[in-house]
C-alpha cells in the first residue's frame, strides 16, 4: 500500500497533516515519480491553490480580482481589463476568463510573451476567477464544497497521458477524495456546463485534459447522495442547448468527453480527524460532521508546506474507515 502525506500551514501557526491511502493504479505510479522528480530539482518550491472562501467573503475577492486587473493593466498600459463594477455574477467572471483565455493564446508566440513575471500575474487572475466562483455558490446554509491544488512548482508542461488512463475519470466528487489536478489551461467540458458557457462550444475552446504534472486536487466537497449527478447534470445542459451546439458536443463518445478528474485515492481517517470528532463511523456518512470540519479548519489552512509518500502505514495507527 502507499500513501500520501500533506502537511498544511494554518492560521497561528498550527500544522496540520492530511493522509490520502492512494488506489493501485498505474497512476499512482506515474504521478508519484514526477513527485520525486520535481522534489529534487534545485529550484523546487511548493505551491498551494485553495479554495476555502464563501460568499462573506466577496468584498475581499472583489478587491483582489481589481488589484490584478489593475496591475495587468498597468503593464500594458492601456485598459486591457475591465475592473468589476457592482456585484460581482457569473457572466462578469466569464468575460474575465475569456480574455484570460485570449492571453493564454497569445503567450505561445514568443514576439508577445512579455516575461515570466507578467505571466505569472495572469495565471493569478485565473487562479481567484476560479475561487471567486466556488465562493459565490458557498453560504452558511450550504455545505461548502472545499478544496485546494496542491503542485511542486516552478510550473512546467507535464507529461502526457494515456487513452486506458481514461479509466481512472471519476465525476462523484467524493469528499475526502484525491484526484489528479486539471494541469490545463482553459475549460472541459464539466467547466464549460458548471458556468454555462456556450461560447467555448461555440468557438470550438473546449479543452479536455491530455497532461498531467505533480499538481493534485484535494476535494472535500459535499459527497452526493445519488450516484451520476454530474453526467446527469451535463446530459440535461445538453439538451437545452440549440440543435447546432449539441451537434458540436460528442455526446455519444465518453472518451471525448472526459467528464470528471482523474482519481487518485481516499483520505484516512487518522488523528487529524478524530481529534475534531472520536466518531469513525460518522466521518464517511455524517454530512454535517463534514461540514463543520471544512468551516472550522480546512477554511483556517494557509500554506502547503511539504508531501510525504509513504510505502505502508506503519506509524500513526491510520483508520481507513
Amino acid at each position: 500500500m502507499k500513501f500520501a502525506v500533506f502537511y498544511f500551514r494554518m492560521e497561528g501557526g498550527k500544522i496540520l497533516p492530511i493522509t490520502y491511502h492512494l488506489q493501485e493504479t498505474p497512476l499512482r505510479e506515474k504521478w508519484i515519480e514526477q513527485i520525486q522528480i520535481k522534489e529534487q530539482e534545485e529550484d523546487a518550491y511548493l505551491d498551494l491553490k485553495i479554495t476555502n472562501k464563501s460568499v462573506q467573503d466577496l468584498p475581499f475577492l472583489k478587491e483582489k480580482l481589481n488589484s490584478i486587473v489593475s496591475h495587468i493593466n498597468r503593464v500594458y498600459e492601456t485598459d486591457r481589463l475591465p475592473l468589476l463594477e457592482g456585484e460581482i455574477d457569473q457572466n462578469k467572471l466569464n468575460y474575465l476568463h475569456e480574455l484570460f483565455e485570449e492571453y493564454g493564446e497569445e503567450s505561445l508566440d514568443p514576439e508577445k510573451f512579455i516575461s515570466k513575471e507578467v505571466h505569472d500575474i495572469w495565471l493569478s487572475l485565473n487562479d481567484w476567477i476560479h475561487i471567486t466562483e466556488i465562493a459565490m455558490q458557498t453560504t452558511l446554509d450550504k455545505f461548502p464544497c472545499y478544496s485546494c491544488l496542491c503542485s511542486i512548482y516552478p510550473p512546467y508542461n507535464g507529461e502526457p497521458l494515456d487513452e486506458g488512463d481514461k479509466l481512472f475519470l471519476d465525476a462523484e466528487w467524493m469528499w475526502g477524495s484525491l484526484y489528479l489536478g486539471y494541469n490545463t489551461l482553459g475549460k472541459d467540458y464539466c467547466h464549460a456546463m458548471w458556468d454555462d458557457d456556450v461560447r467555448l462550444i461555440k468557438n470550438n475552446q473546449i479543452k479536455i485534459q491530455t497532461l498531467y504534472s505533480t499538481e493534485c486536487w484535494l476535494c472535500f466537497g459535499q459527497t452526493p447522495y445519488m450516484g451520476k449527478n454530474t453526467e446527469r447534470d451535463f446530459y440535461q445542459w445538453y439538451l437545452k442547448q440549440d440543435e447546432e451546439t449539441r451537434a458540436m458536443i460528442p455526446i455519444h463518445d465518453r472518451d471525448k468527453l472526459a467528464l470528471g478528474r482523474y482519481y487518485l485515492g481516499r483520505v484516512i481517517i487518522d488523528e487529524t480527524f478524530t481529534r475534531f470528532n472520536p466518531d469513525l463511523e460518522r466521518w464517511r456518512h455524517d454530512p454535517e460532521l463534514q461540514k463543520r470540519w471544512n468551516i472550522e479548519v480546512f477554511s483556517k489552512i494557509e500554506e502547503f508546506i511539504g508531501i510525504e509518500i509513504r510505502d505502508t502505514d506503519d506509524e500513526n495507527g491510520e483508520s481507513d474507515s
